[in-house]
């Protein structure tokens, strides 16, 4: 549905399937301040230009994203309308006031978030640490909160990579500075995003084959529940505790050796990452029965990067371009079978039915999802994400001349409730294969295990040595 005016200055639509439910998750009260799967995006990131530079480099870069590319961080939600207000020039300072901030040096990312979780902001936030300035070189932390309606993972990737773009050049170019200077209130509002089914679907209603073939996608995955869980200790009426992160850097040796193992046994690598971590889970269920039960699992597909090169939306990160796949798979089968069953199940992504004409039923199926799935379904579930090649079309290392070098990535979205998320990208020519949980119902025990299996499985089963560059392990 387009955007519309309503008053002078502002435009809304209403809220999409696709972004309806998870909005409600950050506009609906709750008793505590931090956000459920909140998007928390982080750049390590160097550079030798003065400090104050960098900082008004990086405040003027989120004002030109804001002005220049991608208004929908600027966006906010009242009754499922999701509206945008033209800004004057005090209302633009009050939201740069408001959204982007700079921490004393030596704040730590670790404090840094932990801080944050105790406020209430729907906004999208840019927060900016300075480490350290030793030897004429500038080495930061950007992190970017951002909330999962708004966007997934490599979105906020994307926001970030932007963000550096439009810095790099405002510390040694011209363009951003002259389009500043050449911006006229409202000039901005063309660039607003539509729902991603308006986007795939834009004069298309679903049909009637359509919605069989999407409603048989889902009654597969249906029938498979109850599904295989991740082991919880104490109880989901637990009360939520502190995030904590597992992330495995492999060297880029490993990393291009697994890609030229997988590519010869006709698998992609996140196929037989997939696979291995399954592998793991049947292996740790702490009840025998239980080895006997399905994996059955919502995993995102990347929509954004399937676009035709010519969409305008392609290059903007602030807008939800995951459409979901219903992932299946029974017990028992082997390492290189589970993973090319899961490999033909990704493909389905690649057709053009999927993308053009099952969109708007894909997202209506998803949100009667909480009705109908059955009572004995478990709550701690092992959930799978693959970002792929980060530094293909997403973000890059190097903005401007090098006046930006982004040395690390990391990323998850917060998560308050049982269940681990297992997320894998490539970046800098160096796999990273990271976990997330709370603390409240995983132990670190838990994740080493799965990690050791996971590593093991690969070696054994690819012939490969896998070397770890680095482990990082983190609590927020």
């Amino acid at each position: 549905m387009p955007w519309t005016t309503s008053s002078p200055g502002l435009h809304q639509r209403p809220l999409r399937d696709s972004e309806a439910g998870m909005a409600a998750i950050v506009t609906t009260e709750r008793p505590f301040a931090r956000e459920p799967i909140k998007i928390h995006a982080i750049a390590n990131f160097t550079t030798r230009h003065d400090s104050d530079k960098v900082i008004e480099a990086l405040k003027d870069a989120w004002k030109a994203l804001r002005l220049l590319k991608s208004p929908d961080i600027a966006t906010t939600v009242t009754n499922e309308v999701k509206q945008y207000q033209v800004p004057s020039p005090t209302d633009l300072e009050a939201w740069l006031d408001r959204t982007f901030l700079v921490s004393p040096s030596g704040t730590s990312v670790q404090s840094a978030i932990r801080s944050m979780q105790q406020h209430l902001e729907p906004l999208p936030v840019l927060q900016i640490l300075s480490r350290s300035t030793n030897d004429g070189i500038f080495k930061g932390s950007l992190i970017l909160y951002i909330s999962h309606w708004r966007t997934e993972a490599a979105g906020a990737f994307k926001v970030v990579n932007d963000l550096f773009d439009y810095a790099a050049d405002l510390l040694t170019g011209t363009n951003t500075r002259q389009a500043l200077s050449k911006y006229t209130p409202g000039s901005e509002v063309h660039l607003l995003t539509p729902a991603v089914e308006d986007m795939l679907m834009p004069d298309a209603t679903t049909t009637p084959e359509s919605k069989a073939r999407v409603e048989k996608h889902f009654d597969d995955y249906y029938s498979k529940l109850p599904c295989i869980d991740f082991p919880m200790q104490g109880n989901e009426s637990d009360a939520f505790s502190t995030v904590k992160v597992h992330r495995r850097v492999y060297t880029p040796s490993s990393t291009s050796n697994l890609i030229r193992a997988c590519k010869s046994k006709g698998i992609s690598i996140t196929s037989a990452i997939h696979s291995a971590y399954l592998g793991a889970v049947w292996a740790l269920a702490d009840k025998p029965e239980k080895r006997n039960r399905n994996y059955a699992s919502l995993m995102p597909a990347q929509v954004r990067t399937r676009l035709p090169k010519s969409s305008p939306y392609r290059d903007q990160g602030c807008w939800s371009a995951a459409q979901m796949l219903m992932l299946t798979l029974p017990p028992g089968q082997d390492f290189l079978t589970r993973a090319q069953d899961l490999r033909r199940q990704y493909q389905l992504a690649d057709r053009e039915t999927w993308l053009y004409e099952d969109a708007r039923e894909i997202s209506a199926q998803v949100t009667q999802m909480g009705t109908k799935t059955p009572p004995d379904q478990p709550v701690s579930v092992p959930w799978f994400t693959g970002l792929g090649l980060l530094d293909g079309e997403t973000i890059v290392s190097e903005h401007g001349n090098k006046d930006i070098t982004v040395e690390d990535l990391d990323g998850w979205a917060d998560p308050l409730a049982p269940g681990i998320v297992l997320r894998l990208w490539t970046f800098r020519g160096k796999l990273n294969i990271h976990v997330v949980w709370n603390a409240a119902y995983h132990g670190d025990q838990q994740i080493r295990e799965l990690m050791d299996a996971i590593d093991k499985t690969l070696a054994d089963e690819l012939d490969i040595d896998i070397d770890i560059e680095e482990t990082k392990k983190e609590e927020y």
